[in-house]
């Protein structure tokens, strides 16, 4: 293939997340893909494989974050002289200086996808210094601003992420589920049984030692489904917690329907941190697609977005016998729960899918390759 082929390519890049990451290759690289345009992947694997009919450029897997961080973006470029593509798409705040670098080439472009609202996650990293965090916080804003002012676009995951950057284009792609990937809900009365379910990173953050409390603890008794990468901390919580709770290791997208079709409730409850108070979870929206009610995190944003909906409780998530009460409300009336659950249904069918969200990545990444 010839480096003028090549060129007009997007490539896709991360140093920090898996090849077959929800975001960036189930939903970004596929949209891409079954539009037509060429796209393809760098990311940490053994070495290179088609994914999904996407072709993924390995780098080598770095065990630890110091590492990634140094030697991932030299891997990076290593790959990218090789493969000149048009324009790169990259996903990881550390790849911000390479990208601004990479555009200073003729005739290349360079967008940063910012997942995360990065100043204020920086605030919750335990593994930083308390007292390091304002600063460190404060280098990561000025990263954001020199990508918006300077990059050709950012593609931001919330309304919220996309405030950070005032300078330069910024587009709008949130994480809504594939609406062709979540069948049509069963019947309320197969639909009320089973576990309550979360999908997602399992952190202490993210509430799971709240959530296998209240299925545990006291008189009230349902099983719970966990799926998805967990920490060493949160391993240990679940070599004890007994029976009741089932770890299924971590999901692949394709099986997250299923998962969710054999449950009664999906749970969001993450602890009030700065990143997550005004976060987007994928996995509520994921919970409305399947037809499930939803207990969730009392925060403001997520209840000013979906409480007219009324199709899922809010409770405050480091209270266990609140959360258990929402549970038992909804055990305890299946009816209830399966007019919520298609309440959530029919609020994404009309406002939250992905297929509408993935015209506005093609169209910037047209622009952009025709440019």
């Amino acid at each position: 293939m010839s480096a003028r082929v090549r060129r007009r390519h997007v490539t896709h890049i991360t140093t920090a997340h898996r090849p077959t990451d929800n975001r960036i290759m189930k939903k970004e690289c596929a949209a891409l893909l079954a539009a037509g345009l060429p796209v393809e992947l760098i990311a940490p694997l053994g070495g290179d494989d088609e994914i999904g009919g996407v072709h993924v450029r390995g780098i080598p897997l770095h065990s630890g974050r110091v590492s990634r961080l140094l030697l991932g973006p030299v891997d990076v470029w290593r790959k990218l002289r090789r493969l000149d593509p048009a324009v790169i798409h990259v996903h990881d705040p550390e790849l911000i200086p390479l990208a601004l670098i990479w555009r200073l080439g003729r005739g290349r472009s360079a967008v940063y996808d910012s997942h995360e609202d990065l100043p204020k996650q920086v605030m919750g990293k335990r593994y930083i210094p308390g007292h390091l965090r304002p600063m460190v916080s404060k280098a990561a804003g000025l990263l954001e601003w020199c990508a918006g002012r300077y990059l050709d676009a950012i593609v931001a995951a919330t309304p919220r992420i996309a405030q950070n950057y005032r300078h330069g284009r910024v587009v709008l792609v949130q994480n809504f589920p594939w609406l062709e990937s979540f069948p049509e809900p069963a019947q309320w009365s197969e639909a009320s049984t089973g576990p309550a379910v979360y999908v997602g990173a399992l952190t202490t953050e993210r509430g799971v030692a709240e959530m296998i409390n209240a299925v545990t603890g006291g008189e009230y008794k349902q099983e719970l489904l966990l799926a998805g990468p967990a920490t060493p901390e949160v391993l240990e919580l679940l070599d004890r917690s007994g029976s009741l709770v089932r770890y299924m290791g971590v999901a692949a997208p394709e099986e997250i329907p299923r998962l969710l079709a054999e449950s009664s409730v999906g749970l969001a409850l993450f602890h009030p941190m700065p990143n997550h108070l005004e976060s987007q979870p994928t996995k509520i929206f994921e919970y409305m697609a399947a037809g499930k009610p939803f207990i969730a995190s009392d925060f403001e944003s997520w209840r000013n977005l979906l409480g007219r909906f009324e199709c899922g409780l809010f409770v405050d998530p480091m209270n266990v016998s609140e959360i258990q009460d929402a549970m038992r409300k909804l055990t305890e009336d299946p009816c209830l729960a399966h007019e919520m659950g298609m309440r959530g249904r029919s609020a994404m069918l009309e406002r939250f899918t992905f297929e509408t969200e993935a015209g506005t990545l093609v169209s910037l990444t047209r622009d952009l390759l025709g440019s």
